[in-house]
C-alpha cells in the first residue's frame, strides 16, 4: 500500500498518473449530528487505457490504495466484464475510506438484447470499501438496479426501507423529491438502486437524477429540511452549500447504514476531466 499524508490525494494522484479523462463528482453525506463534505468518486472506463496494460494498470491501483486480499481476489474476478471502475474517497469524523465499485452496465445490454417489454432487476455495481487505516473494517456492498421503476414504486420501495417513527422525516423528504422530480422528466429517466451488504443491517437506495435538470439550489427547501433533522448548523450547512449551490443535482441516495441509523447523501456536479485531448 502506498502511504500518503492526505489519503484522498492519494486517488487523484494515482488517477491522473493514468494520463486519461476521467469523471469527477463530489456529495455530501448527512446523518446524526454529522455532515461530510469531503467525498468524491472518480469514474474511468476501461477502454481508455490501452488493452496490453488495462488489467495491470486498474489492479496496480487498487493495491496501492490498499485493497484487502479478500477484496483484490473478487475484484479481479469481476474486472472482466465491467465497462467502468469508480475510485471513491470518505472522510468522517474518525477516519477514511477507500472505496471501488465495478460497472457492468453493458453486460446487462447483452443479456437484454432483443428481450421485448420491461427488464428484470439487474446486479450493476460491485462496491468494496474499506477503512484506510483499518483495511479488517470493511463491507462489500450489491447495487441492484430496476430498468424502467414507476415513481410510486420508488416511493414504496423508500417507505419500506425507512420503516418507523424515527425515520419519518428523511423517508418523506426523499418522497417529495420524486414528487419534484416527476414534474421534471418521466420515469424512464431515473435510475433506481436497491442497496444490499453482506453481514450488514444496512438497506439504502440511490437514484440518479441527473435528467431532471436539477440544480442543488433548487432543493434548497429540502436540504435545509434535511440539516435541521439531523441537527447540523445553519453556519456548518451554508459553507459548504453556498459555493456549490450552481452545480448540477445528480443523485439521492439514504437509507439505513450499517450501524442502523438513517442517512441521506447528495451527489452533485458531475465534470469530465480532460487529460488526454
Amino acid at each position: 500500500m502506498k502511504r500518503h499524508d492526505q489519503p484522498g490525494q492519494l486517488i487523484l494522484e494515482l488517477i491522473d498518473g493514468l494520463g486519461i479523462n476521467y469523471a469527477f463528482e463530489r456529495s455530501f453525506r448527512v446523518s446524526g449530528n454529522a455532515l461530510l463534505g469531503n467525498r468524491f468518486l472518480l469514474a474511468i472506463k476501461k477502454t481508455r487505457i490501452a488493452e496490453a496494460k488495462r488489467q495491470g494498470e486498474i489492479i496496480g491501483i487498487c493495491r496501492q490504495m490498499g485493497m484487502p486480499d479478500e477484496f483484490l481476489e473478487a475484484f479481479i474476478e469481476n474486472l472482466p466484464e465491467a465497462d467502468t471502475v469508480d475510485f471513491g474517497f470518505e472522510e468522517n469524523k474518525r477516519n477514511y475510506f477507500y472505496k471501488v465499485y465495478l460497472d457492468f452496465l453493458s453486460k446487462w445490454k447483452k443479456e437484454v438484447a432483443g428481450t421485448p417489454g420491461e427488464c428484470d432487476p439487474f446486479v450493476m455495481f460491485f462496491g468494496y470499501k474499506w477503512d484506510s487505516r483499518d483495511p479488517g473494517k470493511r463491507a462489500l456492498t450489491k447495487y441492484v438496479w430496476y430498468p424502467s421503476i414507476s415513481f410510486e414504486r420508488i416511493k414504496e420501495n423508500i417507505s419500506e426501507i425507512f420503516q418507523g417513527q424515527k425515520h419519518l422525516e428523511p423517508m418523506q423528504i426523499a418522497k417529495d423529491l420524486m414528487d419534484m422530480v416527476s414534474k421534471k422528466t418521466t420515469h424512464d429517466n431515473i435510475y433506481y438502486l436497491d442497496v444490499t451488504e453482506e453481514n450488514s443491517p444496512r438497506r439504502s437506495f440511490d437514484i440518479n437524477l441527473y435528467k431532471a435538470g436539477l440544480q442543488l439550489k433548487q432543493l434548497y427547501p429540502l436540504l435545509a429540511r434535511t440539516v435541521r433533522h439531523y441537527s447540523i448548523s445553519t453556519e456548518a450547512f451554508h459553507a459548504l452549500y453556498n459555493p456549490i449551490r450552481t452545480k448540477a443535482f445528480g443523485h439521492l441516495s439514504g437509507g439505513i447504514s450499517r450501524t442502523e441509523k438513517d442517512f441521506l447523501t447528495v451527489y452533485y456536479g458531475l465534470d469530465e476531466i480532460v487529460k488526454n485531448q
